[in-house]
């Protein structure tokens, strides 16, 4: 799946079209409001894959994201331990580097006030902590 394929999913979703492979499924709270904004961070994050060229650095990153992601966002500096309970800017852009992930978006449906992702995985293991910390903060 290419980035331009990907991004037409994040906005019009997988049209009941069949995954090519194996499916996992992420199911948070915020329903249609964090699809929103879930939506709004990745089709930023995606534009740029598929521009290809030099990734972005933070500050880049940080004027092109939506302010509330951004102010989510935890400072480097205040990174002390290993324990993510907040993502820094810096490395949830790190892992959101096309070569990096191993999954891809593939299809969301909201229930009520549930969003409900699905991701296409492209080999395990895969890490999906950084789509967890924008689907957590999104809600």
């Amino acid at each position: 799946m290419t980035a331009a394929e990907e991004l037409n999913h994040v906005r019009e979703g997988a049209a009941g079209a069949r995954p090519p492979g194996e499916i996992d499924t992420l199911t948070v709270p915020g329903g249609a409001r964090a699809l929103s904004r879930v939506q709004a961070v990745l089709q930023v994050v995606l534009e740029r894959a598929a521009a290809g060229g030099e990734w972005p650095g933070t500050q880049e990153w940080k004027a092109l994201l939506p302010v509330w992601f951004t102010a989510a966002c935890v400072d480097d500096a205040e990174v002390r331990d290993c324990v993510v309970d907040k993502w820094s800017l810096r490395a949830w852009t790190y892992w959101f580097q096309p070569g990096l992930r191993k999954w891809r978006w593939w299809d969301a449906t909201v229930d009520d006030d549930r969003l409900v992702v699905s991701i296409l995985v492209l080999q395990r293991p895969y890490l999906r902590g950084a789509l967890e910390w924008l689907l957590r903060v999104a809600a």
